[in-house]
Parts: structure tokens; sequence; C-alpha cells
């Protein structure tokens, strides 16, 4: 770290009271990740000491919510026959709380946004790439391709154990002496609650589902606006369909490896339609199966792949069908 780069440097930074120069070394400090996580933990130290600086949203929102019901917009001696003259709207001419209450909201969203980039450290993968995370609580964690993980940058551990999850990742959680809970939380209204346990959770539009390989998980989750749960046990599969309607089966032993574990991957009993959705899901193809008998053939089968490539022709070779790649769009036919 640079010794010039002090915390009494950064507090007065976000006070404004730095000249050009200390600013070009905080900035060129910050291009380290190790910095930039110190930067957000002094950040948030400054912001608890100094409140005058943090940003009402909430407050703003109701007082400009309330302006407006106060306030309507009428238009009087409007006629249907009478047709309408529109004024040309100048912004000198706005209303000034009009602008006021425009500054305002812009200032809210933003606040908000900038709140949640800093509560929050976000891993992503791209299409075909993979990311082992270790959480502090001594969790582990294998984001699988073209996902996201969203984990509180500060009290994870102590006071909360709560993820966000968008795509599919498999979990080693840790148990805690304590038996904190260990939830992972997805945006199609279901989470997974666990203590100590092994499991896979996929959330995509397409649908959601959670393989559980050890331990014990409880499945809250939310159909017809009505609050579930359903307790899983180990060898579990339970997929949920776009309006989370909830199916539950057994899988065998050689199921329940991770998906994509060490570059094998296991078929049982899928058909060709659900590879084309992992396909597209997670190497972002565009896979044309060119008729429904061969969308739904089964594949069954263990096998390596290094890449991409190799996994088509393996298909290609386990089902004796023609598989033809053209940048990102894939054709399927038979032979």
């Amino acid at each position: 770290m640079d010794s010039e780069i002090t915390k009494e440097l950064i507090f007065s930074h976000f006070a404004r009271n730095i000249s050009p120069l200390q600013r070009e070394r905080i900035a060129n400090w910050l291009r380290e990740k190790a910095n930039e996580e110190q930067y957000y933990e002094w950040l948030e130290e400054w912001e608890t000491r100094n409140p005058q600086y943090r940003t009402q949203t909430e407050t703003a929102a109701q007082a400009y919510t309330a302006f407006l019901t106060d306030n309507p917009h009428t238009e009087a001696g409007w006629s249907a026959d009478v047709p309408a003259v529109l004024a040309v709207s100048r912004p000198w001419n706005r209303p000034f709380w009009l602008v006021a209450a425009s500054v305002v909201l812009v200032a809210s969203v933003a606040g908000l946004v900038f709140r949640h980039q800093l509560r929050y450290q976000t891993y992503t993968t791209t299409f075909g790439e993979t990311q082992s995370i270790k959480l502090v609580d001594g969790s582990r964690v294998r984001l699988n391709a073209n996902s996201s993980l969203q984990v509180p940058r500060w009290g994870f551990g102590s006071t909360t154990r709560e993820v966000v999850l968008a795509g599919e990742a498999d979990f080693s959680v840790t148990h805690t002496p304590d038996d904190q809970k260990f939830v992972v939380k997805t945006a199609k209204n279901f989470e997974v609650v666990v203590l100590g346990t092994e499991f896979t959770v996929f959330a995509r539009k397409r649908g959601a589902r959670v393989v559980l390989n050890k331990g014990k998980v409880q499945l809250q989750y939310q159909e017809n606006k009505i609050a579930k749960q359903v307790t899983m046990k180990p060898g579990d599969l339970v997929t949920l369909d776009p309006e989370n309607h909830i199916a539950l089966k057994t899988l065998k032993q050689s199921q329940l490896h991770p998906a994509g574990e060490q570059n094998r991957f296991v078929f049982e009993e899928t058909t060709l339609e659900e590879v084309a959705y992992m396909l597209q899901e997670n190497y972002g193809l565009q896979v044309d199966i060119k008729n429904r008998d061969l969308a739904e053939r089964v594949l069954m089968g263990s096998f390596q792949a290094d890449n991409v490539d190799q996994l088509l022709q393996s298909i290609s070779e386990l089902l004796d069908i023609n598989v033809v790649r053209q940048g990102n769009r894939v054709q399927i036919m038979d032979k």
C-alpha cells in the first residue's frame, strides 16, 4: 500500500478537502483491487461518523409523492369538442418545484444504486467461465458460467450469512458454532435456507432448481402469492417453473456431482432440448434443433470436455447426429 494513502487522507477526500495532486494519488492507489475494498470500508466508517452527508432518499420521495397528491394536474375548461393546444415546453418556464423535485429524484435513485454497490461485493462470470470463491465464514462457492453472486461487504458471518444469486452456483457451506443460517436469495421468489451442507442452486428466466448433495436444506418459495416451503433431503432435486409450480424427484448418485465439475459433464436422461438451454445459458450459443423428435431425444453418459467445441463433438458422437457450429450459432440435425 502507498504509505502516503492513509485513512485521514481518504476521510479528507470524502469531505472534499484535498488537492488535485492528492486526488490523482488516490486514483492510482484505487487501481489495486485490495485498495478498493479498503476504500469502501473507510467510506462506510466515514458516512457513519458524518450522517449529515447521507441522502434522505425515502423522505424526499415521500415529500414529492405528497406534493403530487395535493397538487393534481388538471386542465380547466377542457372539452372534447375543442382541440387541445399544447404549449412549447422550455426549461426556463418550468416551475421551480418541478426542477427541484426532478433533481431530488435523480439524486435519490443514484444514491440507492451507489449504496447497493457499496453494501455488496459482486462476483460475476461470463459465458464459458467459472469462478471459485471462498467466503469469510469458510464457505466455498463455485460460480458457474453467466452468473453473478452478491455478498455483503460487512457483517457477513457475524450478523448475517445471506447472499444473492442470479444464474447457477455450487455451495459448500461451513457450519458455525452458533448454528447461524446460510441463506441464498434469488430474484425467482424463492430462497434456500441451510445450516451446513452442499447443494447447487439454478435460477434463470426459464425456471429454477435446487439439488441437495449433503445435509439438509429448506426451500422457501411463493406460488400464486402464497408463501410455501419444502424440506429437502440428500439426493432430492426440486424444480420450479416460471410460475413457481414445484416438482420433486430423487436423483441417482451419479447425478449429484455439480454441473461442469472439473470440466466433467454428466447427463442422465437429459433431453437434447435441455442441453440446448444449457449451451445458451452457459456459453451464449444460439442452438437450432431441426425437429421436435430430435429435441426430445435423451442424452446419457459421462465425459470430460475442456471447451465447448469438445462438448459439442461429444454430443454428436453420443447421439450419432450432426452438430454444426458457425460462430455463436449451432445447428443440430439428423444424419
